[in-house]
């Protein structure tokens, strides 16, 4: 090997068989290492492409088969307040991004917008139904907006009447 190296001559000769090749890793990906089966002396390290926007550790959070991994983006989360039940919001309304990239729906293969309420089921939206549910929800903060001003206004008028 050496004085083919120095020489020059062509490894496609003599092509070596202890290499495998590696597939190329996609733009706005890296590899990610992903624990499968439970923590012990069975459990084996993996290496799956990754989207770079995913916040999941995958060996931390392991899974008993490879096509049980799920990419999941950084959340958010919004929690109601309730003065009826102080202490425990009413409603958390979070969302993040998700991909199944094992999933046999190909709408669930692709990265999606997943929109959950702590004890119900969440909502899985495209791209394009998420960017209608966010007019939707700014048109919503604009409507509480509006009731906290009248609700404000109508005590300060009840303050003053009783004054």
């Amino acid at each position: 090997m050496a004085t083919q190296e120095l020489t020059g001559a062509s490894s496609v000769d003599h092509p070596a068989t202890n290499v495998a090749t590696f597939p190329a890793i996609a733009p706005g990906h890296h590899l990610a290492p992903v624990a499968i089966g439970a923590p012990g002396p069975e459990q084996k390290i993996v290496f799956v492409e990754c989207a770079d926007w995913c916040q999941t550790n995958h060996v931390a959070g392991w899974v008993h088969f490879i096509e049980d991994v799920d990419h999941t983006g950084e959340e958010f989360a919004v929690h109601v307040p309730s003065f009826l039940n102080e202490g425990k919001p009413a409603y958390t309304l979070s969302v993040t991004v998700g991909s199944d990239s094992m999933s046999t729906d190909p709408q669930m293969r692709e990265a999606h917008v997943i929109i959950g309420d702590a004890g119900s089921v969440d909502a899985y939206l495209t791209p394009d139904m998420a960017s209608v549910v966010a007019d939707d929800l700014r048109k919503l903060a604009a409507k509480v907006d509006e009731a906290a001003r009248t609700a404000r206004l109508h005590n300060q008028h009840a303050e003053a009447v009783s004054a």
